[in-house]
């Protein structure tokens, strides 16, 4: 594919089903306006149709009731420059109803049990800042940390809310007042009972990290069961509460896994032998479908809590799924292939979507050879697209670093095979789905060792495996991989002959006050506090190396990225200029750490303009 079509292919999400029937949510870029459309489909007696779709609304989010008689969806019009509205409505048959409406952003909702109310969670400024109409000049007075995160933005003045939306009469109630509970976000949220489950977050004593909680609500009473761990989604299964996450937030990294959670606190790990991230869940009657990472796959299994078996173990990677009387449903794409629908058959995936057939129609799609090498300290599965053995080869690391390559179709590589370079990645120590001790053998001492042995390893016998003999390589990273990125050309200067660092971490120390998770995150991989052991963070900083970089460089960053803020690249781009070796940098305004995944659609493509004219540049 090439940049411009970018806005030719369609993501599929939230699918939901029904006895009959499915709906899915599609998206798509609008280079004219600069924005995503979403819309739901409905999949009814072997025909798709466009369900809810609109030249100036968006759709999303859609839900069946639990007699599977109505459907919910989230309603989002723009109503001036700065605002939208976003309403909650109920479909049954063609009767349409409004019964929710907010100025403020709507974060997830669920269906009571009886289906007679909505639980809705709401984002909004708190009092004082709802009256200030030029926020963006109100001065911030802070007495906590962290004051903002990447993609949401200034937190300290904003909370979440949870209302009781009556389907009958549309009349709601707030029940969860965050202002009073201070309560910084409102996370998933289940009903079992006569009581509602949630996660939530909250300032810890001392003001220097987010709490995170399991909170318990039984009429008007709220009682925390569990202040420990790290929690995703909470789900119910044999009337039983549960959640993917991890018991203690400074395990971490490790294995997303699930667990039984009492009311007291207690957690029990299911499934210990599985040693995989688990990445989502959902119960129909006794049985548990869980979708987790194995080697660049993302593949799902059914359990009863204890064992489990696989339903489909294909190269795929399977991003949701639905359950039906009968059936399964899922999204997937492969490594050539974008996003459809299909369902599982005999434990084969049987396509019924055409989404993105035009696309293919109109785009070069590249396949891949994989192969797990043999580093001589690590096997280490990679991945190779061949354009031709006398092309320049990219060699592309992922971010995390606890993340993966693999079976799936990434925008980015089909577009550097399709500007005419090999490209080459592959899943280093560090990176997910290989397991716990994989996950963890960066950490410490072993950071920028290992992975670096294994990074270098896999791109040399894939360089053999396809048997390339144009020497001109580029290296490129984001975030984790453009630590990555700067650190190799540091200590390899003379094996790429061009580099992209994007959006990268490249200086420990300064990280640690400035990333919105600076203030734990560098502890969970390096394994000391910065006070007791400056010297380390300093070791395991690209930016210590920087004066070895003779490799011509270009920048990339965001200039509201509060992950890996943009003074990481202005450090790199003011050494590298002042030594006068050949770089640039590329600031994008009004976008975050996920420029690449979420930005802008006229951004997303000026990004990859420049990738590919500063490959061409220095390596063609």
């Amino acid at each position: 594919m090439k940049p411009e079509n970018l806005e030719d292919f369609r993501k599929l999400s939230n699918i939901v089903e029904n006895d009959t029937d499915l709906l899915v949510q599609s998206s798509k870029m609008n280079f004219e306006k600069n924005e995503y459309k979403n819309e739901i489909w409905k999949y009814s007696k072997n025909v798709w149709k466009k369900y809810k779709w609109s030249k100036t609304k968006n759709f999303s989010s859609p839900k069946y009731s639990h007699n599977k008689k109505m459907v919910s969806y989230i309603k989002s019009e723009k109503i001036n420059k700065k605002d939208s509205l976003n309403t909650l409505c109920i479909q049954s048959g063609n009767s349409i109803k409004n019964v929710f409406e907010t100025k403020d952003s709507i974060q997830s909702y669920i269906w009571s049990s009886n289906d007679k109310y909505l639980y809705v969670v709401t984002k909004e400024w708190d009092s004082y800042f709802k009256k200030v109409e030029n926020k963006e000049m109100e001065p911030l007075y802070l007495e906590n940390l962290p004051f903002r995160f990447d993609t949401r933005g200034i937190i300290y003045n904003r909370r979440n809310h949870l209302y009781k939306v009556s389907i009958g009469s549309s009349s709601s109630s707030k029940i969860v007042n965050g202002d009073k509970e201070n309560f910084i976000s409102i996370g998933s949220l289940v009903e079992k009972g006569s009581s509602l489950y949630f996660t939530a977050s909250s300032y810890n004593e001392s003001g220097t990290m987010l709490d995170e909680k399991i909170v318990k609500k039984t009429g008007n009473s709220l009682k925390t069961i569990r202040s420990e761990g790290s929690w995703g989604k909470l789900f119910i299964f044999n009337n039983d509460l549960y959640g993917i996450g991890l018991e203690k937030r400074f395990d971490w990294p490790t294995n997303i896994s699930i667990f039984k959670i009492s009311d007291a606190g207690k957690t029990t790990m299911l499934y210990q032998n599985l040693d995989r991230t688990i990445t989502n869940v959902k119960c129909k009657d006794s049985s548990m479908y869980v979708l987790y990472e194995d080697s660049g796959k993302q593949l799902l299994a059914k359990g009863d809590g204890v064992n489990f078996e696989n339903l489909v173990n294909e190269e795929v990677t399977i991003s949701d799924f639905a359950i039906g009387e009968s059936t399964v449903s899922v999204v997937a794409d492969t490594f050539s292939k974008q996003d459809e629908v299909y369902k599982i058959e005999d434990k084969k995936l049987k396509q019924i979507s055409k989404t993105n057939k035009s696309f293919h129609k109109k785009t070069k799609s590249f396949d891949c050879v994989y192969k797990r090498i043999d580093t001589g300290k690590s096997k280490i599965d990679t991945w190779g697209i061949s354009v031709g053995k006398n092309n320049p080869t990219l060699l592309s690391i992922h971010g995390g670093p606890a993340a993966q390559y693999g079976f799936t179709y990434f925008d980015e590589f089909q577009t550097y095979a399709e500007a005419g370079f090999n490209v080459i990645a592959c899943n280093p120590r560090g990176s997910s789905g290989r397991g716990h001790k994989f996950l963890r053998d960066v950490c410490g001492n072993k950071w920028g060792v290992n992975d670096t042995h294994d990074v270098i390893s896999a791109f040399k016998g894939m360089v053999k495996e396809l048997k390339i003999t144009n020497k001109n390589y580029g290296i490129m990273g984001g975030s984790y991989g453009g630590f990555m990125t700067g650190w190799i050309i540091s200590h390899y200067p003379k094996m790429f002959k061009s580099s992209i660092v994007e959006r990268a971490l490249l200086n420990w120390e300064t990280m640690v006050g400035t990333s919105d998770i600076g203030i734990h995150f560098p502890e969970m991989y390096l394994l000391k506090e910065f006070d007791k052991n400056v010297d380390l963070y300093r070791k395991k900083s690209p930016i210590t190396y920087a004066n070895e970089i003779i490799t011509p460089t270009l920048i990339i960053h965001s200039e509201n990225d509060f992950r890996c803020p943009v003074e990481q690249g202005e450090q790199l781009f003011s050494n590298l200029k002042r030594r006068n070796i050949d770089s640039a940098m590329m600031r994008f305004p009004a976008e975050s750490h996920e420029l690449s995944r979420s930005g802008q659609p006229v951004h997303r493509r000026q990004r990859f303009e420049a990738i590919i004219n500063w490959h061409k540049k220095h390596l063609l």
